[in-house]
């Protein structure tokens, strides 16, 4: 009886410690969590900011920095969501500091990147005309280099099958685009004009992802 109630009191001590660790982990989550929507845009942009807060206090103060520069631009008791129109281009670094009951300071920070409209709208167009440059030579390597990582052996596939009529398709698509939705990591823009196709114009939408690297990919058209 006796071995039996060690064993249950070794059993207890473990369980206890194995609670108390998960308990220091779970404490060093973050308290105080922002959100940005959305979080990559063209000028003007309207963003959405969001704090949510997990505090053992009561929260008596939300203060937000919409810059990120250390000028507190709106205050209060109870302002979890702010929105804020982003007017010019530019890295910000959106940043809330709630205040708890307790008088102890907690802070979020979050990436936002607003790009210049006419910038972004050259940067798809110098690369969409460098994909078909290269398939007017019959570059297929060359011009599979602007597709997106994950379409680039069904676009090296299709192209390799239209060799003979590369020139042709260059001559078709190889039009300037205008930027249509500049939202998020994923943008969309459309031919200035119909393209002719036979007897039937339509208009040309081209979707473009940027990568891990920071470049723009052509992913479909």
């Amino acid at each position: 009886m006796l071995f039996r109630r060690q064993t249950v009191g070794i059993l207890a001590m473990i369980l206890c410690a194995i609670a108390l660790a998960y308990g220091m982990d779970h404490s060093q989550k973050p308290s105080v969590h922002i959100r940005v929507s959305p979080s990559r845009d063209v000028a003007p942009s309207e963003v959405s900011l969001r704090v949510s807060t997990q505090l053992a206090s009561p929260v008596v103060r939300i203060a937000w920095d919409f810059q990120g520069d250390g000028t507190i631009d709106a205050e209060g008791p109870d302002l979890y969501s702010q929105t804020v129109t982003y007017t010019h281009a530019g890295h910000f670094a959106p940043r809330v500091i709630v205040t708890d009951g307790n008088g102890m300071i907690h802070e979020d920070r979050a990436d936002l990147s607003i790009d210049n409209r006419e910038e972004l709208q050259a940067v798809l167009n110098k690369r969409w005309k460098a994909m078909w440059a290269a398939l007017s030579h019959h570059d297929i390597t060359g011009a599979v280099s602007f597709v997106a990582s994950k379409k680039r052996e069904v676009m090296r596939h299709d192209w390799t099958t239209l060799n003979d009529q590369l020139e042709n398709l260059a001559g078709l698509f190889d039009v300037p685009l205008l930027l249509t939705d500049g939202q998020g990591y994923r943008v969309v823009a459309r031919s200035a004009q119909p393209v002719p196709m036979g007897k039937i114009r339509y208009q040309l939408e081209v979707e473009f992802v940027r990568e891990l690297d920071n470049q723009w990919y052509v992913r479909n058209y």
